[in-house]
C-alpha cells in the first residue's frame, strides 16, 4: 500500500520522513493512516526533470513539482534567458483545484542572485524550526 508520510515515524528500525511516499504492507499502512502519521495515495507524485535540449528549446530547463495534496502542488522551474529577462529566471508556482474542479495557478518570480541562496537557507531553517516544535510537542 502506498502511503504519503504526514508525520515522521519509525517502523521496523527504519525512519520514514514527512513528505515521502512509501510502500508499506496493507495492515501497517492502515495503522499509519489511522494514527494520523500518513495518508493513502494512489501513486507517487510525479517529478519532472528536464534536460537542456539546444538553444531553440522553449519551456523550463529544469523543473520539480511537490504534491501537497491531490488538489494542490508547488512547482519550481529554472527558465533560460529570453523575452523580458536577459539572464536565467526562477519561478515558484502554486497550483490549486478550485471548487468547480478547475486548476488555478499563481506564479512568483524569485531572485536569481545570492538572494535565491539566502531564501533556500531560510526555508531550510524554517523546516528545522518546525521539526523542533513537533519534537517539543511530542515530549509534552
Amino acid at each position: 500500500m502506498k502511503v504519503k508520510v504526514l508525520e515522521s515515524f519509525r517502523y521496523e528500525g527504519k525512519k520514514y520522513e514527512e513528505g515521502s511516499i512509501v510502500d508499506l504492507p496493507e495492515s501497517v499502512g492502515r495503522r499509519v493512516i489511522e494514527k494520523g502519521y500518513g495518508a493513502e495515495t494512489e501513486k507517487e507524485p510525479p517529478t519532472l526533470d528536464l534536460e537542456e535540449e539546444g538553444e531553440g528549446r522553449k519551456g523550463p530547463r529544469w523543473k520539480r513539482k511537490i504534491w501537497i495534496s491531490e488538489d494542490r502542488n508547488l512547482g519550481i522551474s529554472v527558465w533560460p534567458p529570453g523575452g523580458k529577462f536577459d539572464s536565467p529566471s526562477v519561478t515558484l508556482e502554486e497550483s490549486r483545484r478550485d471548487d468547480s474542479g478547475d486548476w488555478q495557478t499563481n506564479r512568483l518570480y524569485l531572485p536569481t542572485g545570492s538572494s535565491l541562496l539566502a531564501l533556500s537557507e531560510h526555508m531550510k531553517s524554517a523546516w528545522n524550526e518546525v521539526q523542533k516544535i513537533k519534537t517539543k510537542e511530542k515530549e509534552e
